[in-house]
């Protein structure tokens, strides 16, 4: 692009560029808000303003290794953010492409050069948005007397308000970023809560596990919901990493998770063949000339798809679900399982699954250790051994709440917002070979709030006992996978149709009132004893942190839930909510399958044939083989049940 010539002014006789138009109009821009700030020395800066603390604030910020670069198209992406929002629509003031492509380019190399992409080690420190000003240098310098004066130029005053711009950025974590094991301790357990009902809880500033690794399948895209929000996850055959992307295409929205993985290891889209690679940039349009001005259109920053940050921790797959919060992501570690599932002394199991009804629903069950002895009665609990349970509160804030009882079980509950639960129940016993035992089990779940009404549980439990595992495969060890899931889901079942109930009946109560049902919660709800303390402990920290609900995406408010529609025979519905998305029941199911009908073929073809041989007994030995595969075949019928629907009353279990 040629630069205006200096002597060019409006008088000239030749006509002024359109680039020496928009100069004197930034010049403008510029002079007319240093006059402003000047003025109001002693107040906030304009929000509008190009040059706001808060774009420019260069905060140092701890980076980890661990994520992957931000996609191609992200300094475009910075452009336009810093670009457009801050000039007046026109044409006068409105970038070419081939004018915002250029600085685009200025832009990646200002990045690349503070270390924006590559996040090379724990110690980099980098600036919170890349510097904007380059953007703005105009091909001759401006007068002193209109320059824009640098920060450090501010008055104390100016200083003073900056610094508190800084601390009102959203860097500031609300809750601690991992709970470790029994040594280790979250900030805030052992001291007393400093938080203010003003310090709100910001959804989308922290990692939410989706999946269990071993649950996906790296050779086709998966869907999943996040905050009411689509995405597709799906792993890059090229860098083996997981990939989170909006799912959506950016030709013509249609969802990417009906997609494939195609030869050159890219996202298809289904619709019209467009390709995506691990970064979301698109690299390849079918429908584009090889030539010509279709031929630049899979290189515009329009043609590629959201890209989220992802990363795998103590095989869960988690995601950031803010695009544009690479670099907070990148500061922020994931919660932790305890150190106890890296002890060979306990066995871990682990389970997901999809279940219709709210994250707030989900997140109070798992809190009221008290519901196990009578809603799952003779699955883990017995209805003769409940008791009172003295549970006490150790603190609370808007990280979370901590507390635990002092008797025998002793149990100690830690919530870690937003979704993260972990109940360690400590169990004094004697064995008549063993002697006295420690019996020690953890149950660790993360309840993550795909949609309003719809919520997918993981949990990873450990104990310290009745230890079935073995080293090697998975085919090895003396109770499978599937097999305790079995159990797992049986505890799901229990508690399906009693929070569905409970569900309705809080809808019910607060369109009755319009008011919110955690502000009404003590009001309608009578809870005397002290089992209830983390019930009520999480109701208040959703009430006075958490804005009663997730920060959705979208406007779900006019949706219909699940549980206000959904039979009894689709809320226990195991195929669709679990064996679909694990690879241990869905394999067992299909082998069930297969078995089943080997097994009917085999009867089938003893009937045929036991009428031929000439003896006796020959003739009975078919028959008696053809009743074996035919109960047999039946048996792996019945099985199957278990990993489809197996209905749960609770009046019949005696």
């Amino acid at each position: 692009m040629r630069a205006p010539a200096a002597h060019l002014s409006p008088a000239s006789s030749a006509v002024p560029s359109r680039n020496h138009g928009l100069l004197l109009h930034l010049r403008f821009l510029l002079s007319s808000s240093v006059s402003h700030l000047s003025a109001r020395e002693n107040s906030n800066p304009p929000s509008g303003c190009w040059f706001s603390c808060q774009k420019q604030a260069i905060l140092p910020v701890p980076v980890s290794s661990r994520l992957p670069p931000p996609p191609s198209c992200y300094y475009s992406v910075l452009l336009e953010e810093h670009w457009s929002p801050r000039l007046p629509q026109s044409p006068l003031t409105t970038p070419g492409a081939s004018y915002k492509n250029r600085h685009a380019k200025n832009l990646q190399n200002h990045t690349e050069t503070s270390d924006l992409r590559g996040f090379p080690s724990e110690s980099t420190k980098m600036p919170v948005m890349a510097p904007t000003a380059s953007l703005l240098l105009s091909p001759r310098p401006l007068p002193a007397s209109r320059r824009v004066p640098s920060f450090p130029a501010l008055s104390a005053s100016g200083r003073l308000r900056l610094r508190r711009a800084r601390a009102d950025t959203r860097l500031r974590v609300a809750a601690p970023p991992s709970v470790p094991g029994e040594a280790d301790q979250a900030p805030g357990e052992t001291e007393p809560s400093t938080s203010s009902a003003d310090e709100k809880f910001v959804w989308r500033d922290h990692w939410y596990p989706v999946s269990l690794v071993e649950d996906l399948d790296p050779s086709v895209p998966t869907p999943f919901q996040l905050l009411n929000r689509d995405l597709v996850i799906w792993k890059d055959p090229k860098s083996g990493e997981w990939v989170a992307l909006d799912d959506r295409c950016p030709h013509r929205l249609a969802p990417l998770s009906e997609g494939r993985i195609d030869e050159t290891g890219c996202l298809q889209c289904s619709y019209h063949g467009w390709s995506f690679d691990g970064s979301g940039a698109c690299t390849r349009i079918p429908q584009a000339a090889p030539e010509g001005p279709e031929a630049k259109a899979v290189r515009s920053p329009k043609a590629c798809a959201i890209k989220f940050p992802t990363l795998v921790s103590q095989g869960l797959l988690f995601v950031w679900p803010d695009e544009n919060g690479w670099e907070k992501a990148t500061a922020t570690k994931p919660p932790m399982l305890p150190k106890e599932f890296e002890d060979p002394a306990f066995s871990t199991v682990t389970i997901q699954r999809d279940l219709y009804y709210g994250y707030d629903t989900l997140m109070e069950n798992v809190s009221d250790p008290s519901h196990i002895e009578f809603a799952h009665h003779k699955v883990t609990g017995r209805r003769d051994r409940a008791r009172p349970l003295p549970f006490k509160m150790e603190s609370s804030g808007a990280w979370g709440y901590s507390g635990s009882n002092s008797g025998n079980p002793r149990i100690s509950a830690t919530f870690v917002a937003p979704c993260y639960a972990l109940n360690k129940i400590e169990i004094d016993t004697k064995l008549p070979i063993f002697g006295d035992q420690k019996w020690v089990i953890w149950i660790c779940s993360f309840n993550i709030p795909m949609a309003p009404g719809k919520t997918r549980s993981i949990v990873c439990s450990a104990r310290n006992f009745f230890q079935f595992s073995m080293p090697g495969k998975a085919w090895w060890q003396l109770v499978p996978r599937w097999y305790e899931h079995w159990t797992s889901n049986l505890v799901y079942d229990g508690d399906m149709i009693v929070l569905q109930g409970q569900e309705k009946i809080f809808l019910s109560a607060s369109k009755e009132s319009s008011a919110d049902i955690n502000q009404q919660y003590t009001k309608i709800t009578f809870t005397p004893t002290q089992a209830d303390r983390f019930v009520l402990a999480f109701r208040a920290w959703l009430r006075k942190f958490g804005n009663s609900q997730p920060d959705w995406f979208g406007n779900p408010s006019q949706e219909v839930l699940p549980s206000t529609v959904l039979s009894k025979r689709e809320m226990l519905d195991r195929y669709e909510q679990h064996t679909l998305k694990c690879s241990s029941c869905k394999g067992a199911y299909n082998a069930f399958q297969t078995l089943q009908k080997v097994f009917m073929g085999a009867t089938v073809a003893f009937c045929a044939t036991a009428g031929i041989p000439a003896d006796v007994q020959f003739r009975l030995l078919l028959a008696a083989a053809a009743l074996v595969s035919a109960a047999v075949a039946y048996a792996f019928y019945t099985l199957q049940k278990n990993f489809v629907f197996v209905d749960y009353v609770h009046a019949e279990i005696d």
